[in-house]
């Protein structure tokens, strides 16, 4: 992983603890996202893709019980 990126994960991270012990819900919220994020830009793109993939399908069988 690269140095940035590491910095950046701890850095969203930090935000997201402080905020939450301010009780602002919203912005640790946001600083989750951006650690998600951050995460997932990280990940190999057939891995993102192949879970994809497979959300729209239980996506799909989910509306078509209904």
């Amino acid at each position: 992983m690269a140095i940035d990126q590491q910095r950046r994960l701890q850095q969203a991270s930090a935000q997201a603890h402080i905020a939450l012990e301010q009780g602002d819900h919203a912005a640790a919220n946001d600083a989750w996202r951006r650690y998600t994020l951050i995460e997932d830009a990280l990940r190999d793109q057939q891995d993102l893709l192949d879970e994809g993939v497979a959300l729209s399908k239980v996506a799909i069988d989910l509306w078509l019980q209904r």
